[in-house]
């Protein structure tokens, strides 16, 4: 389907929607609809979009279609151009044709069907008034407008005895010959100065209203130079004498004259073109100026001589004179060590085409900031190479990161100090008890020897503990990147890590997967071992299952065992948290807090599914971006 484009300028919406919703009806074109109500609005319309026909109507309150008519003329010479009256009348559609208007039609009769066929017959209009592009020997069509049958035929002679090419009409009145260019088409208009009522002169600015682009020359029968200055100041292309003219000097001024005006046409189109392009690359401009001074970042350019050509706000507020900023290298504001580092990471950007760096930088303000900057080089139109340099404050970042780092090491310190340190005097105990229960046993009452293994086992639970918060302290710098995992067999073997292992069976894919095997085999050594531990008979199985997913894998692993009651669903993952006493079964509450600390230094996840009532089941989704998922040709278990 057919689309156009087109602008109403009227200041009554229910108007403004009759012709929407007329032109809507139209089954043949579509119509893109764009309306003003103002002529600042009209303007601004029509120096952004290009628009195939203007409505104007007639009765506005700031100013009258006529006056806006004749202004767009003057800039728009080929939009097509309909007016909108309430009540039209043959001397007010005179006046609009004169003034440019292809066509006019009343509000009160308006259909969807009549608008449309006055929207085409003025696109029409204004395409044929535009001047062909004749090339060599083509056909060529002249209008006469001359109240002299003499002069007509003399003409006529004239361009017939030179080239068969000239086809001819003739008026004998400026009227007559304007109702004649609609439908003859000329290509060039031979104009008599002497005229029934009126000079070919004041004549002149009708025709070139309407038809800005068709060539006229004017002929008298007289020298004068007074009107051939004022024929060509109002648009004549050349002014002749009857009594000079021949075969030769008309043939030569009319093809001159058709061949300027097409080279004006087309110099007209090409500077539209060029205008509305210019306007999209100052949009352009304006809009990547607004982006440029708007980001937070400090952002400049450099030249090869390592100047600054540009930079953005937050950056020049980094200098107390900002004057000697661009155009500057502003290396000599820096302590000679810092000027160095910048010039390498800059030579770096212009050879290989990209640096990065993260420096700490004293600047002129006094500020000191930690940056993390990058450079990457780029060519102008021209060829001239620059880089692009865009340092992002990360201050904040870094001192918090390295108070961080900071804070673990110290607690890794403090972990390792107070497992060691308290194991001493805890072993000292459990040895001491043992001394005395060997050296004593005969002499212990059966109560007393309980209460001495119970101080055992207490001993060796606080040992557990120290050492298990000595592991969870250091689960951070244990982790490792991605390797190749055969998830079978390291799976079997932290199985068979379990003291009754030989009574549980174990099911896992023959699969290699793509995780960090440290990371992993802490994961699953806690899972596998709950499996065992919260088991409520001697037996069972334990299965666990892999599969790739959308950004990582996702892993289960389920029991046959009593489960977990949904109510403990999430506190099973926090520190110190048991299900059972620690007298009936041993433990310090802190393998799935491990596997949580693990999962989330990972961004993973980790839950009881509470729907599962055959056990306990445990799912994870673990990150990965390279979730590659292989059977395993050969299986080796360590068992």
């Amino acid at each position: 389907m057919n689309k156009r484009h087109v602008l109403i300028i009227d200041d009554s919406p229910d108007d403004i929607e009759l012709i929407e919703r007329s032109l809507g009806k139209v089954a043949d074109v579509c119509y893109q609809i764009d309306s003003a109500t103002q002529p600042d609005e009209l303007w601004q319309c029509l120096k952004k979009s290009h628009y195939d026909c203007l409505l104007i109507d007639y009765h506005l309150p700031s100013t009258s279609g006529l006056e806006i008519l004749k202004s767009v003329r003057k800039e728009f010479a080929f939009l097509p151009v309909v007016v909108l009256t309430g009540q039209a009348n043959e001397l007010q559609a005179a006046n609009l044709i004169k003034a440019g208007a292809q066509d006019y039609i009343n509000k009160t009769s308006i259909s969807g069907q009549r608008l449309h066929e006055v929207i085409s017959e003025a696109i029409t209009r204004v395409q044929t008034a535009s001047p062909r592009n004749l090339l060599p020997g083509a056909q060529c069509n002249v209008l006469i407008i001359d109240d002299n049958p003499d002069d007509i035929e003399f003409c006529v002679r004239s361009l017939k005895r030179k080239s068969k090419r000239y086809r001819y009409q003739s008026a004998s009145s400026g009227e007559e010959g304007l109702s004649l260019i609609d439908t003859f088409l000329p290509d060039c208009v031979i104009l008599d100065h002497s005229l029934p009522g009126t000079t070919g002169v004041d004549f002149l600015p009708q025709i070139l209203s309407v038809y800005p682009h068709l060539p006229i020359i004017i002929m008298t029968g007289q020298g004068n130079e007074l009107i051939a200055v004022e024929a060509m100041k109002r648009g004549a292309e050349n002014y002749l004498i009857k009594s000079e003219l021949d075969a030769d000097t008309l043939d030569k001024n009319i093809t001159a004259a058709v061949q300027k005006k097409q080279l004006e046409h087309e110099l007209s189109k090409k500077e539209r073109v060029l205008t509305k392009k210019q306007q999209e690359l100052n949009d352009a401009y304006a809009f990547q100026d607004l982006v440029f001074d708007s980001l937070p970042d400090y952002v400049f350019v450099k030249d090869h001589e390592f100047r600054i050509v540009r930079a953005n706000q937050p950056f020049l507020d980094l200098y107390p004179d900002k004057s000697k900023v661009i155009g500057y290298t502003t290396v000599e504001d820096y302590p000679k060590d810092e000027a160095e580092a910048f010039l390498t990471k800059d030579r770096e950007a212009f050879d290989a085409g990209f640096s990065e760096t993260l420096e700490t930088i004293t600047f002129p303000n006094g500020e000191v900031h930690i940056l993390s900057t990058q450079k990457k080089r780029f060519e102008n139109a021209t060829g001239e190479v620059f880089i692009l340099g865009v340092a992002k404050d990360v201050t904040e970042r870094e001192t918090t990161l390295r108070a961080l780092q900071k804070s673990n090491y110290d607690l890794e310190q403090f972990a390792y100090v107070a497992s060691h340190d308290l194991k001493s005097p805890l072993n000292g105990i459990k040895k001491l008890v043992s001394w005395i229960e060997e050296d004593h046993h005969d002499e212990l009452s059966k109560e007393a020897l309980q209460h001495f293994t119970m101080i055992k086992s207490r001993v060796d639970r606080m040992s557990q503990l120290l050492t298990d918060l000595l592991e969870y302290a250091r689960v951070n710098t244990k982790l490792s990147d991605n390797e190749s995992v055969n998830f079978h067999e390291i799976c079997h073997y932290l199985h068979s890590l379990n003291e009754f292992s030989d009574d549980f069976v174990l099911k896992v894919p023959e699969v290699e997967v793509q995780l960090p095997r440290v990371a992993l085999q802490l994961v699953m050594m806690n899972l596998i071992g709950n499996a065992i531990k919260h088991h409520d008979k001697s037996t069972g199985q334990i299965e666990i299952d892999i599969l790739p997913c959308p950004g990582g894998y996702s892993l289960t692993i389920t029991d046959d065992g009593p489960g977990i009651a949904p109510e403990y669903a999430d506190k099973v993952f926090e520190m110190f948290q048991t299900l059972q006493p620690r007298d009936e079964l041993e433990g310090s509450g802190m393998g799935l807090a491990m596997v949580k600390k693990v999962m989330e230094y990972y961004s993973g996840r980790v839950a009881i599914d509470t729907d599962y009532v055959a056990g306990c089941k445990v799912a994870l989704f673990w990150p990965s971006k390279d979730n590659t998922f292989n059977l395993c040709k050969q299986v080796g278990v360590t068992v």
